[in-house]
């Protein structure tokens, strides 16, 4: 496997497809690119993600600008740069960055505004709605990027990270006095206990722990791990549907869990943080079948054992496996499981002579077919093509293994 060669084709897919207009990322880059076709979410989809373009008959571009997938690419085109030794690469990053911090005006500014400083969802589309998720990739990305030398970035990546942790104590102090299942309507978009959703917002924690001298972020990080140890609460378990594998979790979660569990362990050195990543991590080993893909059973897409989820599960598996090798000692049982999932990536990028296909990962994977398929959902599935959640951090895990860096903080 040459896995240089896979980012390269990756690379070029984000330079070539249409995804990314113009190629040197000065307006950014689009949500995802979207297979029209059969496609039975194609309504919905319309209805949502109105602003497009069609670059050929059938092929869209949703031109939605959103700053966690923009800053993913980002640092994707920037690792890309080092290992391929070509400062093109760079100058993408550079002008994704520029976009995020001067052009794109998704970071809340007004003083009155309850969400001063985090992140809105996206450019054009419903800016001044901030997601839990979205902000912690977000309040990541920023850190990690001023760590790599971009210092310009730490105080707008700090001040995004103490307004996150207002309103995640303020979530917690709510549980603390109401319980578990207590609805909460105020703060931030997609605020529950899902690891998808707050278990991220370790991972940004850890980064800003490991940069913002003045704040303690280990309160917040480990309210976390005691409420999501202490099992799945009643009103997520009651909304959705019973898991491939029987666990109360979808894979997809145990991969955020993995990923983020293994960040915040090391840096608080904190045991539960530690232990619920070891105990995710497992469970993506337990689960993971011989081609090396993972058991699609999102909600946001089709399910079945023989699909493979490159949207919500495959990719955040595989880097959640990378990093718990790296904190357990590099324990053979995790980079067995991480190999086999690049193995699996690998063979299946897309290897169609469309640019907008040519050297992609799509949404979702039938392996018993052998090729991209199992069908459409709004936000997922096959004919969907993600930039962020996607791509980039496919290409992450091949750019992490091969330089030996990480999302580690510091």
């Amino acid at each position: 496997m040459d896995k240089l060669s896979v980012v390269r084709r990756n690379v070029d897919w984000f330079r070539n497809s249409g995804i990314m207009r113009p190629n040197d990322g000065f307006w950014g880059v689009a949500e995802r690119i979207v297979v029209a076709g059969d496609n039975e979410a194609l309504e919905k989809i319309n209805d949502n993600f109105y602003c497009q373009t069609e670059i050929s008959s059938g092929i869209l571009v949703l031109e939605h600008r959103r700053a966690d997938c923009n800053f993913q690419t980002a640092l994707m085109f920037e690792l890309a740069a080092k290992v391929m030794k070509d400062q093109s690469l760079n100058t993408v990053a550079d002008n994704l960055i520029k976009f995020l911090t001067k052009r794109s005006a998704l970071r809340h500014v007004k003083e009155d505004d309850s969400t001063k400083a985090l992140w809105g969802w996206s450019m054009p589309l419903s800016s001044e709605y901030c997601w839990v998720d979205d902000n912690a990739w977000v309040v990541t990305l920023l850190l990690a990027l001023a760590s790599r030398g971009r210092e310009e970035l730490r105080e707008t990546g700090i001040a995004a990270a103490r307004a996150l942790r207002n309103h995640m104590m303020d979530y917690y102090e709510h549980l603390d006095e109401n319980g578990k299942d207590a609805p909460y309507e105020k703060g931030l978009e997609g605020t529950n206990l899902s690891p998808h959703w707050l278990g991220l917002t370790t991972m940004a924690f850890a980064h800003a722990a490991a940069m913002d001298s003045e704040i303690d972020y280990t309160d917040v990080v480990r309210k976390y791990f005691e409420y999501a140890s202490s099992g799945l609460p009643k009103h997520l378990s009651d909304s959705r549907n019973p898991t491939i594998t029987g666990l109360p979790w979808t894979l997809s979660e145990y991969g955020y869990l993995a990923l983020a569990g293994s960040i915040a362990a090391k840096q608080f050195d904190m045991p539960l943080a530690r232990e619920t990543a070891r105990s995710a991590a497992d469970l993506l080993v337990k689960h993971q079948y011989e081609t090396g893909h993972f058991p699609a059973e999102h909600d946001e897409s089709p399910a079945a054992p023989h699909l493979a989820d490159l949207i919500y599960t495959q990719n955040w598996a595989t880097l959640g496996l990378y990093h718990a090798w790296l904190l357990f000692g590099r324990e053979e049982k995790y980079r067995r499981a991480f190999d086999r999932s690049l193995e699996f990536l690998a063979l299946i990028q897309d290897k169609s002579e469309e640019p907008w296909f040519k050297g992609c990962w799509r949404g979702l994977y039938d392996t018993k077919t052998g090729d991209w398929g199992g069908g459409d959902r709004w936000e997922g599935g096959q004919g969907s093509i993600y930039s962020g959640w996607t791509n980039a951090p496919i290409s992450l895990a091949f750019l992490f293994d091969i330089t030996g860096e990480s999302l580690f903080a510091g």
